[in-house]
């Protein structure tokens, strides 16, 4: 019988998730990658993908389907390493002999430094705004964001085991299913311990170690209320929301993960301080914010401007 490659990926996002200590979030990222894949194939063949489906012509073809649809360069290598990390899954459990995707080109990389960096500013307007409106939560929630640069699907996975008195977060569950120790100011700190003595606790009624730290709380339409433990995307949606507020309604989590890193780096002049912090595995993936940027290569040369007034001016 045929292998239908759809069970297949199921497991293989369960084995992401249980076994390399994949998040949601990332296992849900594995599945929409190579589901794009399914729907090629279903798309060509007019049936279920199958085992026999991953071969390199077969590949090679949805590659060209979706360099053809203007997909970003990048969007590609990520399907694509899905799809080869998939694949090496397979070999290991001895349903393929080898990796089909190994023999085919990779899309380049090209790291680019990020167009907009919120400055300092700004980060600390978005927490104003949330002690302007009373929201502890908020305030918590984008304390953490301001001041550690974490990204969004681990502020969403904090529990309260998480919290280590004045030093900060232990063990948080970072990408790549690793974890990472994030030192955080001591008044940062003291406002999250006090956030789940006096908001956490009384709003739940009960608080244990492997409680979440940051719930949504919405409306029924049978009038009742709903309360659940945060994801990512209610980050994501949170920061819209105090964007618009602050008059930056293109804010998004990762932003102020790249102002930290600009932020840090221009305090310390150490790469590999921002690099720890980031929790970054390379080095060269740091390196993107060590790069001049016009506006400051304006100012490099900013000298010039008397010299050259007395040699052009009269």
């Amino acid at each position: 019988m045929a292998h239908q490659l759809i069970d297949l990926v199921e497991q293989f996002c369960k084995y992401q998730r249980n076994q390399r200590g994949r998040t949601e979030g990332g296992a849900r990222t594995y599945r929409w990658n190579l589901e794009q894949f399914l729907r090629f194939v279903r798309a060509r063949e007019g049936r279920l993908a199958r085992l026999a489906d991953l071969r390199a012509p077969t590949i090679q073809a949805w590659m060209d389907d979706m360099a053809a649809s203007d997909l970003a360069l990048s969007t590609l290598r990520c399907r694509q390493s899905t799809l080869s990390s998939f694949c090496i899954w397979l070999v290991k459990r001895e349903f393929l002999l080898a990796n089909p995707v190994a023999p085919l080109d990779r899309p380049p990389h090209h790291r680019e430094p990020p167009a907009q960096v919120p400055g300092s500013a700004l980060m600390d307007g978005l927490v104003r705004a949330a002690v302007a409106r009373g929201r502890p939560r908020d305030v918590a929630l984008f304390a953490l964001l301001r001041f550690t640069g974490m990204r969004r699907a681990s502020l969403a996975a904090l529990r309260v085991r998480h919290l280590d008195g004045d030093w900060g977060l232990r063990g948080v569950r970072v990408k790549g299913g690793r974890t990472q120790d994030i030192p955080v100011p001591p008044a940062v700190m003291r406002f999250l311990q006090e956030y789940v003595e006096r908001v956490l606790a009384p709003q739940l009624g009960a608080v244990t170690p492997d409680t979440p730290l940051f719930w949504s709380k919405w409306g029924r339409r049978d009038g009742g209320r709903a309360c659940e433990p945060m994801t990512g995307k209610n980050v994501w949606r949170l920061c819209k929301v105090y964007g618009r507020r602050i008059g930056y309604p293109e804010l998004k989590p990762h932003d102020l993960r790249h102002g930290v890193a600009v932020e840090v780096l221009s305090q310390r002049h150490d790469l590999e301080e921002v690099r720890a912090l980031l929790g970054h595995a390379r080095i060269d993936t740091t390196q993107l914010y060590a790069r001049i940027r016009p506006p400051e290569l304006k100012r490099a040369v900013a000298f010039y401007e008397d010299q050259a007034q007395r040699m052009l001016v009269g």
